[in-house]
């Protein structure tokens, strides 16, 4: 037996005594085998490399890291958000839609998503989408923002869910008395649905503020004025 052949075996045979560790760099550090790496750490690896290509302004880079970390862990909601945001600019929306409701299924109260998803829905001419988003992080009517009830309420008036919004508005009344957008949204959704005397005191409650529209405070009135002589129906 020659000596490289003596080596390997007596290589091999120490290594089957638990001797000598296989993995072993030409710097006698142990070399960590990727299968010892999480699935979480190589994502973040591959979100990172999609970061770096987007700051290179490389897309298509970008969207395969992105996809490649989601394929390693599809809870990372920022690669998701990531590669959502390239589909959006290369006006894929309707698949840039899919990608965030399916993280928003795995992680229902992500907050940012949510909201990605809600603009993308209304961009995509899907207010139920973007309602069902909202609806999943609704924060209370008193959370340092308003946005999201006023824009979820703003929805329901878009699909004609009156009840809902007239409730969410009159939530925001309560917590920002002074804002007559919520007067008026409680105002007219009350109308829509036929509640004449609390529409009538929304429309007299808009009449007291004093920043809003010349033009809305005259119809206003005319609905005040209607809604006691007459019971009018709500016009357009």
């Amino acid at each position: 037996m020659n000596a490289r052949c003596y080596a390997m075996a007596l290589m091999a045979a120490l290594t089957a005594l638990g001797l000598v560790t296989p993995a072993l760099g030409q710097n006698g550090d142990m070399q960590r085998s990727p299968s010892t790496v999480s699935a979480e750490t190589r994502a973040l690896e591959r979100f990172h490399d999609g970061q770096r290509a987007l700051e290179g302004d490389e897309l298509l880079t970008a969207a395969r890291h992105f996809r490649e970390a989601l394929s390693l862990d599809p809870t990372l909601l920022v690669a998701r958000r990531g590669y959502a945001r390239i589909l959006i600019v290369t006006d894929r929306l309707d698949r840039a839609q899919a990608v965030l409701a399916a993280g928003l299924e795995r992680v229902p109260d992500d907050l940012a998503t949510a909201r990605m998803l809600a603009r993308v829905a209304q961009q995509n001419d899907d207010p139920a989408t973007a309602i069902h988003a909202l609806k999943a992080i609704r924060p209370p009517a008193d959370a340092p923002t308003t946005d999201i009830p006023a824009n979820l309420a703003a929805l329901y008036r878009q699909t004609g869910q009156y009840a809902e919004a007239a409730a969410v508005y009159a939530d925001l009344r309560r917590v920002e008395p002074d804002n007559s957008t919520w007067v008026l949204g409680e105002a007219v959704c009350l109308d829509r649905l036929g509640r004449a005397q609390p529409a009538r005191s929304a429309w007299g409650d808009l009449l007291e503020y004093p920043d809003v529209d010349q033009r809305i405070l005259d119809y206003a009135r005319n609905r005040h004025q209607a809604l006691r002589d007459f019971a009018l129906p709500y016009g357009d």
